[in-house]
């Protein structure tokens, strides 16, 4: 995130679906923990998008290959790179459930930082920061991430990516914050209330 982080809503630009307001049709896309969280209460504004959102999300979250530790710690450098506290209150306790350290997840934050880091998760920042300023995964990135991950993991890497890409710009656009018991952008220490 830069010095110069860009405008941050104070609120929502549209109101969300409570889940007592929402039809039959916008209940039959969520699950009751689901209808409790904003992203899903604005997605139900638009059933069609929520059901294709769902579809990719559901890839991208449970039936992918790549680790969860390397996909947490590639959405929390995103949230940070796109000052989207919402996305970085969802995946902080999964990071930290996934391996990642409080430090590490605060280590992130700074991309000349390379002490602490092994190979595999330099490659793993390295290929995230190529996707946010390149669209492309660098070449040594590249490399690193084939000694362990298959050409369909390759693939699916793109599409995670563009996934929390396209959830990060919903939370931000449409001014989702951060949600309540998960921790801001200046909280490193274990959420409460989750």
């Amino acid at each position: 995130m830069s010095d110069d982080a860009g405008e941050r809503l104070d609120g929502p630009r549209i109101s969300f679906v409570a889940p007592d307001d929402m039809n039959e049709e916008q209940r039959s896309l969520m699950t009751d923990k689901q209808s409790e969280l904003s992203l899903f209460q604005l997605l139900a504004r638009h059933p069609e998008v929520l059901r294709r959102l769902k579809a990719v999300g559901s890839f991208a979250n449970r039936d992918s290959q790549l680790p969860a530790k390397d996909r947490e710690l590639m959405i929390l450098r995103m949230a940070w790179h796109y000052n989207s506290e919402f996305e970085w209150g969802q995946h902080y306790q999964q990071a930290i459930e996934a391996g990642w350290s409080a430090e590490d997840c605060e280590r992130l934050k700074d991309r000349s930082a390379v002490e602490g880091w092994d190979d595999w998760a330099m490659a793993l920042l390295s290929a995230t920061d190529g996707l946010l300023d390149q669209a492309m995964i660098p070449t040594p990135a590249w490399n690193m991430l084939r000694t362990r991950y298959s050409e369909e993991m390759m693939l699916e890497l793109v599409i995670f990516f563009g996934h929390y890409t396209m959830v990060t710009m919903f939370a931000n656009s449409f001014g989702l914050g951060l949600s309540p018991g998960r921790p801001g952008f200046s909280t490193h220490d274990e959420p409460t209330g989750v």
